[in-house]
């Protein structure tokens, strides 16, 4: 007599929260990429992650449902499951651990190299009126301690000094909207305002960058103003590091650095 072998039917909920795990990290790829190449508004861009985020959770939510099939009922499947879920884990730990470090430590949202006297911005910006607080000292990390980011002094004439502040710009990807030249016959200050885009979806934060020109040369001190409050949708202390050490490069004849 022979023996009927009945397999236990594959879990539907598993091999969906495979696909529905793959299909959010292939949407998150295109939403990411069409936003670096200009394709998507910051909005539609943050929607289209907010969307990704979301799948994320609901190839979680079948993986559990898999998991609780396979333990009831003998249910196949359980390594689509596994996947499903490890993809939507993966997809969700870098945004909830940067938000996790925000709420313990928030960031700041007003950066500036000069706290005692910051580049004002040459058009009113509204986040300014919702009381962001006054500028902090932008720093960097140092072998673990911090360490105030300096402002850059330039042995150049205001205009040349202008110019390669202006090209640095370019270089790191901020959008420059508005300058304000030195006016002679002094020539002592020069500001321009530009738009620094987020690193994941280009969210846009505001820079002031002014030129002063002192006895020791030009000095360039930066402001970096956030938008939003958010965490991946504003610029860091990094942003205006990288961007000063594009300008030194620059005068020192140096190509630079191109990108962020």
């Amino acid at each position: 007599m022979r023996r009927l072998l009945i397999e236990e039917p594959v879990s539907r909920a598993a091999l969906a929260s495979r696909q529905v795990g793959l299909f959010a990290w292939l949407s998150l790829a295109l939403s990411l990429l069409l936003a670096w190449r200009g394709r998507l508004q910051p909005f539609e861009a943050l929607a289209a992650v907010l969307a990704c985020a979301a799948l994320a959770v609901v190839a979680m939510l079948f993986a559990t449902i898999a998991f609780t099939a396979g333990w009831r009922h003998g249910a196949r499947g359980m390594r689509s499951a596994v996947i499903g879920l490890l993809l939507g884990i993966a997809l969700l730990a870098y945004p909830a651990g940067v938000y996790l470090r925000d709420l313990v430590t928030p960031p700041a949202l007003d950066l500036t190299t000069d706290p005692d006297n910051p580049p004002q911005p040459l058009q009113p910006l509204k986040q300014l009126a919702k009381g962001w607080g006054p500028p902090v000292e932008a720093t960097t990390t140092d072998a673990g301690a911090p360490r105030a980011i300096s402002a850059l002094l330039l042995d150049e004439q205001m205009n040349d000094a202008l110019g390669y502040a202006l090209r640095a710009a370019g270089m790191s990807g901020w959008h420059v909207t508005t300058v304000d030249y030195a006016r002679p016959p002094f020539n002592k200050e020069a500001r321009f305002a530009a738009i620094l885009p987020s690193l994941l979806i280009h969210w846009p934060s505001d820079a002031i960058v002014r030129l002063l020109a002192t006895e020791d040369g030009i000095r360039v001190d930066v402001r970096l103003i956030a938008r939003q409050p958010w965490p991946l949708l504003h610029g860091d202390d990094g942003d205006i590091a990288a961007y000063l050490d594009r300008v030194g490069a620059l005068t020192q004849g140096k190509p630079g650095h191109t990108g962020r």
